[in-house]
């Protein structure tokens, strides 16, 4: 068991945070979501979605609040604990508190000891169902999906009437390429109704390759949060922003970012948003501006290699470019849980950035073992293509076809990969119709899908 004291622990160096919020709205390439978890991403990351019922903290209202009020209930709590070893409802609070704080700090520090306190909860008492449920959602924040997938699933087993339960494993299925089950659960939650999930629905149209659809579903669950008046309205405004980019739509996208830095300034997954939106319509100064301020929030892969890829446009010599690439990859250094947890944007960025090379086709095809999702077929697609084992690369991407997928970049690669094999029809066409999706490409995919097309 852990021992938890008033103040703060000692905290390693913070060199990114989870998203997605940003999360993982979006699935696979883009975003992550959850019970409302991580910012992860967002994969390509994904933003963490909102429970489908408030979690409260017994006797201390809802998680959520500013980062120096949850700090001083962190203190009271952590108090409690240690002056009563076997308060479970005070390591529960704690989970819930650190839960909280990581979705305001983005840092993975804060969700580990979230599960340090769930699990402290469950050894005092093993069947405490809001600890369970709080255990299986912060492992979905850590990117652990078969093992939130796991602890969900045992509690809903044992109780099936456990909504936030039932949306985590929703979650996890999804990211584990399980539609089906997905689905499934899906059906259940529409009991249950309300924003939370609405914006499942969305994620789920927008994995299964029905953009329009999750477009709607994300205005209508933005909707349906504004009427409710719901804590986190804000992220309802970011998941509206990115579904709206993965359908091409940057005027919707800009705004809806724009709504969502308007209720919270800091929103890491609304400034990399809309830095891509300002890139697209080539607004570069303005991309390069909101990146460092996302970065100096919480320097993650995925605004890392945009920030370098939008200076290298102007200046291939600036030391800045360099500086953001070097962070990178000391991050895919670390090894740590940060470096799992970004696993495919770390490989993405590396095939991107002439590292193709069979120890990442390796690290590739172990991603997807462990998360066989479209996103991981995908990537393992494109590593072999840029080894040049064009046949294999196609094989795999028709693995990511196979679960329904269909967006921007899967169209970009697939395109890439039949032009390679001399299937120049189809490969333009592919290519073409991912360039109409606009910001739903990255400024460098963009620019290399227009090299192919030789325009």
């Amino acid at each position: 068991m852990i021992s938890f004291t008033g103040s703060m622990p000692r905290r390693r160096p913070r060199v990114i945070g989870l998203l997605i919020a940003a999360g993982i709205v979006v699935a696979g390439s883009y975003l992550a979501s959850a019970v409302r978890p991580a910012p992860v991403t967002r994969t390509p990351s994904t933003p963490a979605l909102p429970p489908a019922r408030p979690a409260q903290i017994d006797g201390g209202g809802v998680a959520v609040g500013s980062i120096k009020l949850i700090d001083g209930n962190i203190a009271a709590w952590a108090k409690n604990l240690t002056s009563n070893p076997s308060d479970f409802l005070a390591a529960t609070n704690l989970a819930t508190l650190y839960q909280g704080r990581g979705r305001l700090t983005y840092d993975l520090t804060d969700y580990e000891r979230a599960l340090e306190a769930a699990r402290t909860a469950l050894e005092i008492e093993p069947t405490h169902a809001p600890a369970r449920a709080l255990e299986a959602a912060v492992l979905f924040s850590l990117h652990d999906f078969s093992g939130a997938f796991a602890a969900a699933d045992a509690l809903i087993r044992d109780d099936p009437s456990q909504i936030g339960a039932l949306a985590t494993r929703f979650d996890a299925a999804l990211e584990l390429g399980r539609i089906d089950d997905a689905r499934a659960d899906l059906d259940r939650l529409m009991s249950a109704g309300g924003p939370a999930v609405t914006i499942r629905e969305a994620r789920l149209a927008s994995v299964t390759g029905d953009a329009p659809e999750a477009l709607e579903r994300a205005k209508a669950a933005q909707g349906a949060a504004i009427a409710d008046e719901v804590e986190d309205v804000g992220f309802y405004a970011y998941a509206l922003g990115e579904y709206a980019r993965l359908a091409g739509d940057a005027g919707a996208a800009r705004v809806a970012y724009t709504d969502a830095l308007e209720i919270r300034d800091g929103d890491l997954g609304a400034l990399i948003g809309l830095a891509r939106i300002d890139a697209f319509d080539g607004r570069i100064d303005d991309a390069i501006n909101g990146l460092r301020r996302a970065t100096a929030i919480a320097p993650q892969p995925e605004s890392l290699a945009l920030l370098g890829d939008l200076i290298t446009t102007k200046s291939r010599d600036d030391p800045e470019a360099a500086k953001a690439f070097d962070t990178l990859r000391f991050i895919e250094g670390l090894g740590d849980v940060q470096a799992v947890a970004f696993d495919r944007q770390l490989l993405r960025f590396e095939l991107d950035h002439g590292g193709a090379s069979e120890e990442v086709l390796r690290r590739a095809k172990a991603s997807v073992a462990a998360r066989p999702d479209w996103s991981g077929h995908d990537t393992v697609a494109w590593a072999l293509y840029r080894l040049g084992r064009f046949d294999e690369a196609a094989a795999s991407i028709a693995s990511a076809r196979t679960l329904g997928a269909d967006d921007a970049r899967l169209r970009f690669h697939e395109g890439a990969i039949q032009v390679a094999r001399g299937d120049t029809g189809g490969g333009v066409g592919l290519l073409r119709s991912a360039l109409e999706l606009g910001p739903a490409l990255d400024p460098a995919e963009h620019a290399e899908a227009s090299r192919l097309l030789g325009d």
